[in-house]
């Protein structure tokens, strides 16, 4: 027995599916732009985020935990850890922006999503 997996077909007892998975979607980044991405996964785990609850009543109930943009002063205070100078800076700091802003974007439409699906008449 096979299953397939994007392009590929796997016998169904392959012994790592996880790998696979994290192979499928690996990002190669160009390394002009390594700088920026590491300073925004690095800052990922540090996103604030907003809870706000939806529902009421006797009808579903659902919180969401929605994620609020990094805070530029902490991609300053990442941009002196790295001791970069003041066009690595300014590079970095309108990178990461953009990439939150696609990430927010993201996830939020997520977030609708879900809650349209939850909430649906």
């Amino acid at each position: 027995m096979v299953a397939p997996y994007g392009d590929a077909v796997l016998p169904a007892d392959h012994p790592n599916w996880d790998a696979v998975d994290a192979q499928s979607r690996r990002v190669d980044v160009l390394p002009a732009y390594r700088l920026p991405w590491r300073c925004w996964h690095e800052l990922a785990g540090h996103r604030r985020h907003m809870v706000e609850i939806y529902g009421g009543g006797m009808g579903a109930i659902r919180g969401v935990s929605r994620p609020q943009p990094l805070p530029t002063l902490d991609v300053l205070a990442w941009c002196d850890a790295q001791d970069l100078d003041a066009d690595e800076r300014d590079f970095v700091v309108l990178m990461v922006k953009a990439m939150d802003r696609v990430f927010l974007d993201l996830r939020g439409r997520q977030i609708r999503a879900e809650l349209d699906q939850i909430f649906r008449k």
